[in-house]
């Protein structure tokens, strides 16, 4: 290890001056909305799901953006080992339940055309608030693992220099102290990598895969459902059409009838009609 700590590189400087971006442009927007919800005298399902992910938003906004900028301008951990634990549990607890979130409107969304009980306003409001709650839930237990995961490490004493790191990262670079050639143990290297796959899994790949599916089966669900109306409505077109064309040329049969003296009436419809029959028009 250098005596020097590192320094922040040019990916840093982008990284920062984006967070920055995101949120003098986010915060107001998200505030906005916040405010448009909560002044709402009645909560409809969507509404609900809206306030929600507006929750969400905001978590990541005041709460991964700010302290992540910090660590970007300070470039040391300054927090301690316990506001170290809390805001990767915060960090984590975000971006996890913004996923969780998506996945319960993307649900609602497949729920709405394919359950029957949910075309009740009343049970599908209460299955409704129920994911919500399963939800957040989900990601509090998610996001626990995070308090034993990470800890402060002091990398430099006389500068008083420390980061917040994984502990497979502390172990690392204690034993790279004592012995360069020395590499992480099989165990440690399974337990950090099913931590790395696990943590992708749940905050990523999961939540998309639950609203692609349930997205498919919607538009599947709609373009199957649309087609038979689309047919019935042409038919309903086309004996509009005929009706109209056969009353007007029964009423035009029945002018020119008119326009006869009344003698031909007389004659053709004795004829015609010896039974007492009409036009039928």
């Amino acid at each position: 290890m250098d005596d020097q700590p590192p320094e922040p590189i040019a990916s840093d400087y982008v990284e920062l001056g984006t967070l920055i971006v995101l949120f003098l442009i986010g915060g107001p927007i998200n505030l906005a909305a916040y405010t448009q919800i909560a002044e709402r005298p009645s909560a409809t399902r969507l509404d609900i799901l809206k306030r929600h992910l507006n929750y969400s938003d905001l978590l990541v906004l005041f709460v991964y953006v700010p302290s992540r900028a910090c660590w970007l301008l300070t470039y040391d951990w300054r927090g301690g080992d316990f506001l170290c634990k809390l805001i990767k549990f915060l960090h984590t607890f975000s971006f996890q339940i913004s996923s969780n979130v998506i996945v319960c409107i993307a649900l609602d969304r497949l729920l709405s055309v394919i359950s029957p009980t949910h075309r009740s306003p009343e049970k599908a409001q209460r299955r409704t608030k129920a994911m919500l709650i399963t939800a957040w839930f989900a990601a509090l237990l998610i996001s626990t693992p995070q308090f034993a995961v990470w800890k402060t490490f002091l990398a430099f004493e006389k500068l008083n220099w420390s980061q917040c790191m994984q502990i497979w990262e502390i172990i690392r670079i204690e034993q790279s102290l004592v012995n360069s050639s020395v590499v992480l143990p099989r165990q440690l290297m399974d337990q950090e990598n099913v931590y790395v796959i696990v943590h992708m899994m749940l905050i990523f790949w999961v939540p998309a895969t639950i609203v692609m599916i349930s997205y498919i089966v919607v538009s599947c669900w709609v373009y199957l459902n649309s087609r038979p109306s689309e047919i019935g409505s042409a038919a309903a077109v086309t004996s509009r059409g005929i009706r109209k064309r056969y009353t007007l040329t029964c009423h035009t049969a029945v002018e020119a009838e008119w326009r006869t003296p009344l003698k031909s009436i007389l004659k053709s419809t004795k004829k015609s009609f010896p039974t007492g029959e009409t036009l039928g028009c």
